[in-house]
């Protein structure tokens, strides 16, 4: 008698929660809702754009901020991950993959203590004016900022070097990031289904924009170089900008420049990590660029 073969059981994969642009993988609406004291109703009435905000809550600053987090973390990891595949198969770490590693790291490493500095700094202080920010909020950024220095450490520790020399510390470089990584979205989450709407439900735009410029002048152009990241196309960029309060003359002089050199410089290297193999920088253009 003939064997029959076994019939594949279809495993159904849990997609998370997506609410008004935030993803749900940790936190429940209904969880949400009760921590705010809301239903549905209200909930989607603070975060559509209303009265109050011309914009939904998708489309505000904090939210586009912890977008750029994530597609850091995540083109970080997709790099280390192929590093260290390679190393495993007997390739050497080599000097190309030290230097992309060495500045994405560094790079990523600022914006995230930035950021991180800017909510303990500025951002908290102000909604404490008239809201109590949940304590976990602030509470949360010691243990990641933690990992976030053992990640510099770790990479900046790495030099060209054959793989029985290095393997192990890319090893625990990808293994904390990892850790960082599902923290991190933790956080971003409770922020964005909790912090967003506490915020949209006791201030307007008009009185965010208070702390958001002063957010804004510490940047640099390189900064909001990296805060436009994850944004498809130019007029995503322009119109964030416009919402921040940058003038258009300034997004075309200074903020779009430092764009086109993120993408040449920052993005290119997360790409050659991530493909294993190095990239050919573009040819560089004689135009004016006041991008720093």
């Amino acid at each position: 008698m003939a064997e029959v073969a076994p019939t594949a059981v279809a495993v159904e994969v849990q997609k998370p929660t997506v609410v008004h642009g935030i993803e749900l993988n940790t936190l429940t609406v209904d969880a949400a809702l009760k921590t705010l004291n809301m239903d549905q109703a209200e909930f989607d009435a603070t975060m559509n754009a209303n009265s109050n905000w011309p914009w939904p809550g998708s489309l505000d600053g904090w939210k586009l901020s912890h977008d750029a987090i994530r597609f850091d973390m995540d083109n970080l990891a997709a790099g280390i991950s192929k590093t260290r595949e390679m190393l495993a198969s007997g390739k050497p770490l080599a000097g190309w993959q030290v230097t992309d590693i060495h500045s994405v790291t560094k790079h990523f490493y600022h914006e995230i203590r930035m950021h991180h500095d800017h909510e303990e700094d500025v951002f908290f202080p102000y909604l404490e004016k008239k809201v109590k920010v949940p304590p976990k909020m602030s509470a949360d950024h010691k243990s990641l900022m933690a990992l976030l220095d053992r990640v510099r450490d770790l990479a900046l520790s790495l030099k060209p070097a054959a793989p029985e020399a290095c393997l192990s510390t890319v090893e625990e470089l990808y293994s904390t990031l990892v850790q960082l990584r599902k923290d991190m979205k933790e956080h971003l989450e409770e922020e964005e289904v909790i912090g967003l709407p506490l915020m949209r439900k006791n201030f307007t735009a008009k009185e965010i924009s208070i702390p958001e410029k002063e957010i804004v002048a510490d940047l640099k152009p390189s900064d909001m170089a990296w805060f436009l990241r994850p944004m498809k196309t130019v007029e995503e960029k322009r119109q964030a900008m416009s919402r921040v309060g940058i003038p258009g003359l300034i997004q075309t002089l200074v903020m779009m420049p430092a764009v086109r050199k993120d993408e040449a410089g920052i993005l290119r290297m997360y790409r050659e990590l991530a493909a294993g193999e190095p990239i050919a920088p573009p040819a560089k253009k004689g135009f004016l660029c006041f991008a720093a």
